[in-house]
């Protein structure tokens, strides 16, 4: 029977707790938490909590805390020694295990100022509990960063409340400077600024003023902004203070390999804390999302149940923006080519190619077309663009059981369509004649007849 300590009680942590349970885990589990609420998902705290349409119920993940699964909560750990995997809590309560799991996830990276009562970050549920207090009586409202936080919140509020004043200030040129390409950082700028949001570019808090609670703030530029509310989001850094002593401590996160092994027997860790090597990017990461979350979680628990299974991941983020689903999959940032299509002005679908390979897309409104790029992007092969009657004729030839074949494709658009002959040959198709004519049965009859 084995012992299994997981330092933290977020997301990660209860999905892992969740998934022994259901692999039938013969052992004890401990599940220390400095948050006063049992684990639960994050991503609505900035969305449907924050609006009002989703419960705390709504968001805890189901789990059954008995005997053998316990949940420790206001519980900070103080000290940790991972040879002997002993942790001593903050009343000096000593545990001993067999192994240990850190998913202690992140905190906000904080602004150089006093504390004072009108700003506040978001992290954690009892963060959104008290933002979602002070909007209650707050008129102008001012969110520090511009990244996908900073604009969810942003965009909640302005959807609940319609006639609040709602500026935006970011350090940096443009928004989402992390993690977003221009098309995409275009298009959700022009949500806000369509949605009355101010948007304020290449500047910084210079000056907070009142004495007891925010009232007006000072920016580099020294633009004077009234502020009854500072809602702060500009990034978060990992939870790893409490192991800064020992051998598996690395600014960037925890040092995993894909297995959520650390370099000590025994200890793991998941989630937010990790830093791990790509296979997607090829490249030391630390990946903030709720998939990674997600999947991490359950390749471990797989291993601790003596399943071994690697997480190979191809990174996958969403964010809902006033009424837009937008959901981004692989590197939408490093590409050399692009294509677009727009199904109409809410529904996008762009994908970005390197090396002739497709390597990330991002929709709007069309989640569907994420999971058929996912299968495209893990078979890393190369794509030919080739004319688009060309592609229909493929499209019919190479999947058909002929070695050779005549090939009639017909295709309208708007007033006007075309007709195409084509020739198929084992492994080479060619367009042999084209006609265009006004779109209508009576010429498609004409033009096939030709």
């Amino acid at each position: 029977m084995s012992n299994i300590g997981i330092i933290g009680g977020g997301h990660s942590s209860g999905k892992l707790t969740q998934h022994l349970i259901n692999g039938n885990f013969k052992g004890n589990i401990k599940i220390f938490s400095e948050e006063d609420s049992p684990p639960y998902e994050r991503p609505p705290l900035s969305k449907e909590y924050l609006e009002g349409t989703k419960s705390i119920k709504d968001l805890e993940l189901k789990i059954n805390f008995e005997k053998e699964i316990q949940l420790f909560l206001n519980s900070r750990i103080e000290n940790i020694n991972l040879e002997k995997k002993t942790i001593v809590d903050k009343n000096n309560n000593k545990y001993e295990f067999d192994k240990i799991v850190f998913a202690s996830g992140a905190r906000p990276r904080k602004i150089n100022f006093r504390e004072r009562e009108g700003i506040c970050y978001l992290r954690n549920l009892k963060d959104s509990i008290i933002i979602k207090d002070k909007l209650l009586n707050s008129k102008n409202i001012v969110i520090a960063g511009a990244g996908y936080i900073g604009l969810e919140v942003a965009s909640t509020i302005r959807k609940k409340y319609p006639s609040k004043n709602i500026t935006i200030i970011e350090s940096s040129e443009n928004i989402l400077n992390r993690n977003a390409n221009d098309n995409l950082r275009n298009y959700i700028k022009n949500l806000h600024i369509e949605n009355n949001v101010n948007l304020i570019l290449n500047s910084k808090i210079e000056i907070i003023n009142g004495l007891k609670k925010i009232e007006s703030l000072v920016l580099n530029n020294s633009t004077d902004l009234t502020c009854d509310l500072l809602i702060v989001g500009i990034g978060v850094k990992p939870n790893t203070e409490f192991i800064q002593e020992t051998s598996i401590f690395n600014e960037s996160g925890i040092l995993i390999n894909e297995y959520c092994e650390t370099k000590i027997k025994d200890i793991y860790a998941i989630g937010d804390i990790t830093y791990f090597n790509s296979k997607y990017f090829k490249n030391y990461v630390r990946e903030e999302s709720w998939n990674n979350a997600e999947k991490q979680s359950y390749v471990l628990a797989q291993n601790l149940l003596e399943i071994k299974k690697s997480y190979n991941e191809i990174p996958w983020f969403w964010t809902n923006q006033y009424d837009n689903n937008i959901q981004i999959l692989g590197d939408i940032m490093n590409y050399d080519n692009y294509a677009k299509k727009i199904y109409y002005s809410k529904k996008i679908t762009q994908v970005f190619f390197k090396d002739q390979k497709l390597k990330g897309i991002f929709t709007v409104n069309n989640g569907k077309d994420i999971s058929m790029a996912k299968q495209i992007i893990k078979d890393d092969k190369k794509i030919f663009f080739c004319e688009h009657h060309l592609s229909h004729a493929a499209s019919a030839f190479y999947p058909s059981p002929f070695e050779k074949a005549i090939v009639l494709t017909a295709d309208g658009v708007g007033e006007w369509a075309t007709t195409t002959v084509a020739i198929g040959s084992g492994n080479n198709l060619e367009v042999v004649k084209e006609i265009h004519f006004p779109h209508s049965l009576g010429l498609l009859y004409s033009a096939f007849t030709y």
